[in-house]
Formats: C-alpha cells, structure tokens, sequence
C-alpha cells in the first residue's frame, strides 16, 4: 500500500445485518481521500423496496418518505463500482460494510469488488489504546473529530475518513524505536490493516493544519516518554492559607470552581489536616459540591511534616485527582508540592518481560493487546497498568510481563513515592507499602489519609489481608506440568518426580478436618512445594499460567496470618462453580484490622462521600479509645443552599396514567427499577409493546448483563432501561452512568428507605434528574428534605410540568 493510493471511506445503513436474511441498503455514504486530504464526497438514499423497521428508523432517522423515491440498489450499482474500482475500502468495521456491499452486487448480477481494505476499528485499538471506547461516537468525542449526525451514512463516512487521518497522524507520530518494533511483527490484523499500519509510520508528509487532532499533536510534540510530573518548583515555601473564596481566586485564577459553601469544606479540611489532634472525620457532602477539588486543594497549604495519602479503589479517580493535582499546582510554582502514584507491583509492566515477548511475537506472530501496549508503552510515563483501559487492563496474557517487587520499574516508582509530599493509591497499596514508605520518609508525623469512595474500605481491607487458595486450579496446573515433564529425559524426570511425589504428599495433608492453625501450616507446605515446582518448570520453559510471584505474596501474607490468629475470623472451604474445584479461604477481622492495623497507623483519617450505608458509617466511627471522631454533614449549615431531587409522588391507582405522562413529555432516557427478574420481564415487555417504537429498550439480563445494558442504554438518542435493584448498589460505586428519569413501580412494595436515600443522592447530581414512585408514608418521610414535589396531593401530574427546564 502507498502513500498516494486513494481511499474511499464507505458506511451502509441498512434493514437488517444480512443480506442473506432479506436486508437490504437504505443509505450509501461515501468520503474520497487523495494525499493526505478529504476530496469529494458522495451519499444517496437507496430505496429497499420493504418496510424499514421502527427501531431502525429510530436508529438512523431514515424514514420510508426519505426512500420512497430514491433509486433502487440496481439502478445505482453500476455506478458504485465504477466510483469505487482502484480505491482502497475504508470502514469502522470493514467485515460488515464491504462483504455487505458485495453481497449486494452479487444479488443484482454484478461481479464483487476485490480490493484492498482496511479496519479503522482495529487500527484504534491499537493506536488509541487509552480510548474510552471504539464506537465511531466514541472516537471522534475522544480526539475531538466531527460527527454532525450519527447514524447516517454520510456523517458516518465523513467522521470515518477524519478518524483514518488521525490514525495516520498518530501512527506516523510514533517514537522510531516503537515504529521499528510494530513493523516487525505480524499483528494478523484484519485484510490489509497491517499494510496501512506500515505505510503511515513510514509516511514523511505533512498534513494540513486544520485535519492536525489535538492528542496526535500532543504526542508528536513530546517524541517520546515523558518523565511523570511529580514535583513543582525547587524552593518548597508554605504559603498561607486563603480562607475566604476571593483569596483562593486570586490565588488559583477567576475559572476556579468555587462558592461558599465548597470554601467552608474547604476550610474544614485544611484545619483538620493540619491540626496535631489523632482524629477521625466523616464528611458528608452535597451530591454536586465537587469534593475532589474541594479536598486536594487545602493539601497544597499543609506542612510537609507528614504525608498526605489519597485511597480509593477507584483507579479512575486516581487519575482524576492527578489531573486536578497538576492543574492546582500550577499555580504555584514556589510551594515545591511533590506528588506521586504507587500501585501494586504486579500492576506495573516490566518492559524486560515485555521485550522478551515481543521477541516471540516476530517469530510467532503477535496478538492485539501487544501491540496495544507497545503504543501505550510509548507514551506513560508510570508504565502502571491503571492508566490502560479496563479491556486491556483484564487481559489474562497481561500478568505473564507484569512487574515484580525487584523490577526496576517499580523501584523506580517507590523511590518517587518515598520523595512524595501527597500520595495516590490504592487501598491494597497502603495495606502493604504504607508503614515501610513511612519509615523511609522519617517524617515527624503519622501520615494523613483522605478516602473518596470510602465503600470500598471493608472489601480493601479481607482482600489485603485476607487469602483464598485455589488448590482445586493448583492441582489442575500440576497435572498439566507432569505431563510436560514426563516428555523430559530420565535424569531430568527424576527431579520433577520427587518434587511431584513430595506436592502430592502436601495436598494429602490438608482436608476439612483440620484446625485453623493446622491449615495455616498445611497451606504453607502447599505453596513451598509449588513455588518449587514452578522454578523448576522456569528452568525448561514449560509453560503455565501460574506466577512464582504472586505465590509468594500468598506465602507471606500465610506467614502474618500465623502470626496474627486474632485477625482470623474463620476459615472456610468453598467449590469454585465454573471449574467445580475447591477453595480454602481464610477471612479476616475487618473491624479488628481497621483498628489496630490502619487507624492507629495515621494521625488523622478523613472520609468524604455524598451518602453512606448506615453500616458502613458505624464500621468507620468504631475506633480505639484515644481517637476522636468528628462527624461533619455539610447540609447541616445553615448557609448551605438546599438542592432537591424534582419527584412525583404517584398513587398506585394512577402509576399507569402517570408514567404514560412522562413519556408524553418527551424525556429522552428512562430507567425502571423494578423488585426481581420475573418484574424485569414484566416490564421490559410492556414498555417494549407501548414505547419500543420510539425507544430502544434494553432489559438486565435480557438483552444484556447489568452494566452493559446500562451503557448501552445511555449511548442511545432514547432509551428505557428495565433493572432490578443491583443497579442501585453500581450506581453508588459510581460505575455506571447517572439515570435522566427513574421510576420504582410499587416502590413501598420492595425499596428499603436505605436504598432509597442512596438513589435519591445520587440522582441529585443531575439538576435535570426526575423520580417517579409511589413511596409509603415511611419512604416519603425518609427523603421528603431532599424531594420537591411536582404533584401535591398524588395527582397526576401535567405533562408541561414534567419536561426538562
């Protein structure tokens, strides 16, 4: 493929997926690219001679009027080809548009096109590897491309052909040395994708200005891998601290997002902070008060006699809150402010394994998430997986070049973390490196934390220190080794079968029957015999899914178990259902562990979150005599402006009524939280029946899992999301998107008031938010500061009053 072939980026809207099932074409866009440059374009309705189905009109606002006198796909066939003979077919997701196209050619007695053809979703993924997503709707929101009209064929193939330049951009941009490695592995990319990948990172030319994408031109700027910014300034001053709003705006810019009510917590949070009081403080915030900023910003002013800790098991804040740490510290270069992540070490990738894989991908052949992280490598400046996408980052081939306590990688990021004024990481992260990092600092003081999110504490805490051992998949992956061994020749065979007969003495020793401290000792035998089976099996290069380095992290959290006995609280046996194997777990004393282990570590604990489950606020106020808890609810000023959720308060008698009311309103996205599976199906096809013209409905585990569904559904123009309460406890993990309109049909019937207050807090966040339920007396009284009543007296409400403001 040449640099001066001549591209047709191409997008079908059609009736159906298959020609084959009777689809058919009802719009052809088509964008012609020459020399680096958008040339001429060409789209045209095809008339299908069919009905077009609702949910497809719905889709691609076509209507049958649009095709109703457009020409048939005969008639414009000929045509087609003649535009398209020599050109190199372009398309996000070119195994649908080009067999679809020559399927119809077929059909119509015309010979199918063979040309060269390339996949703009493939070439993404691995020259964007840090996208949100790959949808066209997703990529061109990501680099900033054009897309006036999703859905339609020519907006599509235009937005197409700006994300082809961009990916030529971004691949001609790459570090040589990276370019140098992902032309020497076949990627087995799909048709001739590979081609185009070599061609645009050997391309020298230029591209006009206005087609430069901002993040390509960021990249091609840098060169190469930046160091992280980590430290701001050399004299290390501590300024004073502005208390009021206008002081901080002088201080930070007229843009800083700032009003009194976020300047109190502010201001409570530095003095907390700051102060030499061992303190607990549970913070709970307005639903749109912005808290990150509203607690990193006083870190600024503290003095460094102790280290400031952000935890979260939440890795997307953790970007978050380096972003905004950047962004804040700007603004003062003489404060000398250091900052830095920490992550696990196996959440790190050690280029050294990397390497080595790569130089059995030239041989063998590579696989997408290598070629993935090659771009990414290039480009991070931790080399932490976190910054990957959850796609890449869950990758089961990933842990074989992840990182260990000895790579320099993560030497390098401790020794970053030990110079650090303020410290990002996750919980797990704390629980193992917080004690030494604070012994290497010497600092005068216990480190302060601050927790975002702090839900996820209780479930840090079993995970860090708590164990399961999967024996069932150990032996699995022992028996797989034995047969590799039993290939070996004699004297080596000798080895592995005392070293086998020796696990199979261990796995004997351990059963149900035996005492906790007797299992503990057993467990251990088990992993020491396996470690050594493992270094064996290193030493000839079998191969197996187990690491020798996350066994001896299980080893050593065995070895403080049995040093600690109080901390177990039981020690249980479960059968893994996928693989019908068994596990030995061995809980912790989360409450025991938070309060000798974690608490009595800092010297001051502080909490911030719009909503806590009651159980949760009493494991956090639960402390060792000597610690002073301070439970802060910033809606108790009384300066503070009071935010409530728009509710209407139905009567059983008119739900139906009501709800048709909200459709007539024109709301665009709709979720119904319904009591159980069974209600789910109810719904999903009732609305389905009523609405399903005018909305794509998708169903929990109907159309898909939880959290697809709900992404699916808030990617669509209009939508209805039909869920059971699962979605409440995602919603307040912050993992899915925030609902436009809820309605909890018979809510008295199965919401618990909980439950309730955490939808409605959530919901706040959303000005435009709207809740629809028939709550009970007790229900209403448990939210009735946070709603404002649309309907008094439950009637139904008027459909002027219900639409978006």
């Amino acid at each position: 493929m040449k640099e001066s072939a001549a591209f047709v980026i191409v997008d079908l809207e059609t009736t159906s997926p298959s020609v084959e099932n009777g689809g058919r074409i009802i719009q052809i866009g088509m964008t012609f690219v020459k020399n680096k440059k958008i040339v001429e374009h060409f789209d045209s309705f095809v008339n299908p001679a069919q009905p077009i189905d609702r949910k497809i009109q719905q889709l691609t606002h076509i209507s049958p009027s649009d095709v109703q006198d457009a020409p048939f796909f005969e008639e414009l066939a000929p045509s087609l080809q003649a535009l398209l003979q020599g050109q190199v077919f372009v398309a996000h997701n070119v195994n649908f548009d080009l067999p679809y196209l020559n399927a119809e050619f077929a059909r119509v007695g015309l010979p199918e096109l063979d040309l060269q053809a390339i996949d703009t979703v493939q070439l993404a993924q691995i020259l964007f590897p840090t996208a949100p997503g790959y949808r066209l709707s997703d990529l061109t929101t990501y680099l900033d491309l054009p897309l006036t009209q999703a859905h339609r064929a020519n907006a599509d193939a235009e937005a197409t052909a700006y994300l082809m330049l961009a990916l030529w951009q971004k691949a001609q941009s790459l570090p040589e040395k990276t370019k140098r490695t992902m032309l020497s592995v076949d990627w087995g990319l799909i048709r001739q994708s590979q081609d185009f990948l070599k061609m645009a990172a050997k391309s020298r030319g230029t591209f006009e200005k206005r087609q430069l994408v901002a993040r390509v031109r960021e990249s091609m700027q840098a060169g190469r891998r930046q160091p992280e910014k980590k430290t701001v300034g050399t004299k290390g001053n501590v300024l004073s601290y502005p208390q009021t709003v206008e002081e901080k705006k002088r201080l930070f810019g007229p843009d800083l997002e700032i009003d009194e009510q976020r300047n109190n917590f502010m201001n409570r949070v530095f003095r907390l902070i700051n102060g030499n009081q061992h303190e607990l403080a549970i913070m709970q915030t307005e639903p749109q008060l912005k808290k990150t900023l509203a607690y990193l910003l006083p870190l600024l002013f503290t003095k460094k006699r102790k280290t400031k800790w952000l935890l979260t098991d939440d890795l997307s804040l953790i970007h978050h809150q380096k972003q905004l740490l950047a962004s804040l510290t700007d603004h003062l270069p003489a404060v000398g402010i250091r900052f830095a992540s920490l992550y696990q070490p196996s959440d790190y990738l050690d280029e050294q394994k990397f390497r080595s894989a790569i130089k059995k991908a030239k041989e063998k052949g590579g696989m997408l998430w290598q070629a993935q992280v090659l771009v990414w490598l290039s480009e991070s400046p931790t080399a932490a997986f976190a910054e990957l996408p959850r796609g890449i980052r869950s990758h089961p081939d990933l842990l074989q070049v992840a990182a260990d306590e000895k790579s320099a990688v993560f030497r390098q990021a401790y020794a970053e973390a030990k110079q650090a004024d303020i410290l990002l990481a996750p919980y797990q992260t704390f629980f193992s490196y917080g004690k030494a990092i604070n012994d290497d600092q010497q600092r005068k003081e216990k480190p302060a934390v601050i927790l975002e999110k702090p839900i996820g504490l209780q479930q840090a805490i079993q995970e860090s220190q708590g164990l399961t051992l999967t024996l069932g998949y150990y032996q699995d992956q022992v028996a797989r080794l034995a047969d590799q061994a039993a290939q070996l020749p004699a004297k080596k065979r000798g080895v592995w079968q005392v070293n086998l007969h020796n696990w199979s003495v261990a796995c004997q020793k351990i059963d149900q029957n035996l005492s906790e401290k007797e299992a503990l000792k057993a467990s251990k035998a088990i992993l020491d015999r396996l470690i050594t089976i493992l270094d064996l099996a290193k030493k000839v290069d079998f191969h197996c899914r187990l690491r020798v380095e996350d066994l001896l992290e299980k080893r050593s959290k065995l070895a403080w178990l049995a040093a600690h006995q109080e901390c177990v609280k039981k020690t249980y046996w479960t059968i893994d259902d996928e693989r019908a194997q068994q596990n030995l777990t061995f809980e912790v004393d989360e409450s025991l562990l938070y309060q000798k282990y974690f608490v009595k570590q800092l010297s001051q604990l502080v909490t911030v979150s719009a909503f806590y489950p009651s159980e949760l606020r009493q494991f956090l106020a639960t402390l060792p005599a000597g610690i002073k808890t301070s439970d802060f609810d910033d809606d108790a000023s009384d300066d503070a402006p009071t935010r409530q959720l728009k509710a209407v308060l139905s009567a059983e008698r008119n739900e139906d009524k009501q709800i048709q009311a909200l459709f007539e309103s024109n709301r665009k996205h709709f979720l119904f939280v319904v009591d159980d599976f069974s209600a789910v199906k109810h719904w999903y096809y009732k609305l389905s029946n009523k609405y399903g013209d005018d909305y794509m409905v998708y169903g929990q585990d109907l159309s898909a899992p939880l959290k697809k569904a709900a992404w699916q559904a808030s990617g669509e123009e209009q939508s209805i999301l039909v869920t059971t309460p699962a979605f409440l406890k995602e919603l307040y993990e912050q993992s899915l998107p925030l609902p436009e309109v809820v309605v909890l049909p018979r809510a008295n019937r199965w919401l618990s008031q909980e439950d309730l207050l955490l939808l409605v807090t959530a919901m706040m966040k959303n000005t435009q938010s709207l809740l629809m339920a028939p709550l009970s007396q007790k229900q209403e009284q448990t939210v009735a500061n946070h709603l404002h009543v649309l309907n008094g007296g439950r009637r139904v409400a008027k459909v002027s009053v219900l639409r978006k403001k």
